[in-house]
């Protein structure tokens, strides 16, 4: 009986010194995973302390102080740049015109023009325009340019009296108006004035040009 006893209070004796170990390491363990988390992280350390680190944040901070604010250097070298390629269009006023304008530096272009007017009794003239034109933004007003330029004007004029020979006159085309192109649309709007001197003819013609529309690509 003894014995057994005594087998029984060895058996108990290691089952509480295996139990407490066990409690120990669980201890340790916890402890480790709570220092690990709270440890601060060598590498982020070194990150933001490191010369190369301040170095990077220095360059970052250099990108973000030289971008351009609105209205600075961005929006002026947009000012540089051609409104559009190329429009067709009509023109109106002094009689109808078709129209074909192509840009062929950021701030000049060629245009093309043929007219249409009829002189109710008179007679039916006829006109082909060629221009090359200059053209700038007008400050504070986007989508708005004005122009200038010069060409080569040629006219037939058909008199409706069959007595009457119809004449051909040639000559000197200048230009100057306003074109205006809507933000997000292939619209463009125009209104300019061409007078013309003719080297055979009347001399002077101050009825030319007129209001257009265009359609941009």
């Amino acid at each position: 009986m003894k014995k057994t006893l005594n087998i029984l209070l060895c058996i108990t004796m290691i089952s509480i010194f295996g139990m407490n170990a066990q409690t120990k390491k669980k201890v340790t363990a916890v402890k480790k995973t709570a220092a690990s988390k709270t440890a601060p992280s060598k590498t982020v350390a070194s990150e933001t302390t490191t010369p190369k680190a301040i170095s990077r944040n220095q360059n970052a901070r250099k990108q973000v102080s030289g971008k351009v604010p609105a209205g600075g250097k961005r929006e002026a070298t947009l000012t540089n740049e051609a409104p559009y390629n190329t429009a067709l269009g009509i023109k109106f006023l002094y009689g109808l015109s078709l129209t074909a304008k192509h840009f062929i530096k950021h701030n000049s272009a060629l245009e093309g023009i043929f007219n249409y007017h009829g002189f109710g009794g008179l007679g039916t003239q006829l006109s082909a325009t060629v221009l090359y034109e200059y053209q700038r933004p007008v400050a504070g007003v986007a989508g708005l340019r004005w122009y200038l330029g010069g060409g080569g004007h040629f006219e037939y004029f058909s008199f409706d009296n069959d007595q009457v020979n119809a004449t051909t006159v040639f000559g000197a085309v200048g230009a100057l108006g306003l074109e205006y192109q809507f933000a997000g649309l292939p619209i463009a709007i125009s209104a300019d004035w061409q007078p013309v001197i003719l080297f055979n003819g009347a001399g002077f013609s101050a009825e030319n040009g007129g209001v257009g529309i265009k359609y941009t690509f």
